[in-house]
């Protein structure tokens, strides 16, 4: 599969989420309410487009999509590396929120009627595995045989972002994606960024469950007082320990490498210069381009504005 089928495949995905969205919104609003449920439906929408392109592409799926075997003592590291990867993560996201608000704050506050089990199971499992066979798997693996590993990564890293369909989320997570394609290069296999997705995804659940058990209303309470003083005094904290943070995290990723018998992965990943795809083509064309601006008009609300004037035409009423 090359990058040109990979992103007709972004393109249809995305034109498949977003009729999805709508589609729920109109005439199924109860579902959009069940988080576990909508969460479901838009991976399964995320990931059946490219994955029917692989197939119909001829691709040996599993081997295509790299997931291998780990040592116990490489998956151990990459616990550690996730945890020193949040103040980055953390970092981002602040910086974000000097214009938008906490979006996953906001969703889990919404959602605190949802037993721990099923939210746990929505968001720290099922959406860290769809969305890295997608990203880290499909789209980097079509991407780095067309154009090159750096490019590629740094293609994935875009489509996780937008994906996400908020400026909030899409802020840390191309930090995050740029970060997983480094471990699953470091290690070989794709089940290091799946690991890695999860411990973040879960350890959040975790944290904003047990938070919002004590106080329902902490995010809306806590929104209230933080100010933008506030914000920059904490985003200046979080350039020292993002810094300290993607320090360590780097060396974990050289111990990786070295202890999965790739060393020099990570070099060639990151040179320019090095980059030998096995054929190369075009990994930015129009379908690519046409998705991203459809993301990004359903980030900033143009395509609701578009979507509720064509509903509101044929007596539908969509709510924000």
């Amino acid at each position: 599969m090359n990058g040109r089928k990979a992103n007709w495949a972004f393109l249809v995905t995305t034109v498949f989420y977003i009729a999805l969205v709508y589609i729920i919104a109109l005439f199924c609003p109860a579902l959009g309410n069940n988080l576990v449920l909508s969460n479901l439906l838009c991976e399964l929408v995320a990931l059946l487009p490219i994955f029917l392109f692989a197939v119909v592409s001829g691709e040996k799926t599993v081997s295509f999509l790299g997931f291998h075997r780990m040592k116990i003592s490489s998956v151990l590291m990459v616990v550690l590396f996730t945890f020193l990867s949040l103040p980055a993560m953390s970092l981002f996201n602040l910086i974000s929120q000097l214009w938008v608000e906490n979006e996953v704050a906001a969703m889990m506050e919404s959602q605190r009627a949802i037993p721990f089990g099923l939210l746990y199971l929505s968001v720290g499992i099922i959406a860290p595995v769809f969305e890295e066979i997608a990203c880290r798997g499909f789209y980097y693996q079509s991407y780095k045989k067309a154009g090159g590993a750096f490019k590629a990564m740094l293609l994935s890293a875009l489509i996780f972002a937008l994906i996400h369909m908020n400026f909030n989320q899409a802020a840390y997570a191309f930090i995050v994606g740029i970060l997983a394609v480094l471990l699953v290069e470091a290690t070989g296999s794709l089940w290091s960024s799946v690991l890695y997705h999860g411990v973040i995804n879960g350890s959040q659940a975790v944290l904003m469950y047990g938070l919002l058990k004590e106080n329902p209303d902490a995010y809306s309470e806590q929104a209230a007082v933080i100010t933008n003083d506030f914000l920059l005094y904490a985003i200046g904290v979080y350039v020292v320990l993002g810094a300290i943070g993607l320090t360590l995290c780097w060396a974990v990723l050289v111990w990786l490498s070295n202890n999965e018998g790739r060393k020099g992965a990570l070099k060639n990943q990151l040179s320019l210069s090095g980059e030998q795809p096995q054929k190369r083509d075009k990994v930015i064309t129009l379908p690519l381009i046409a998705a991203c601006l459809l993301c990004l008009g359903v980030m900033t609300g143009a395509v609701f504005l578009f979507v509720m004037k064509i509903a509101a035409h044929f007596g539908f009423t969509i709510s924000a």
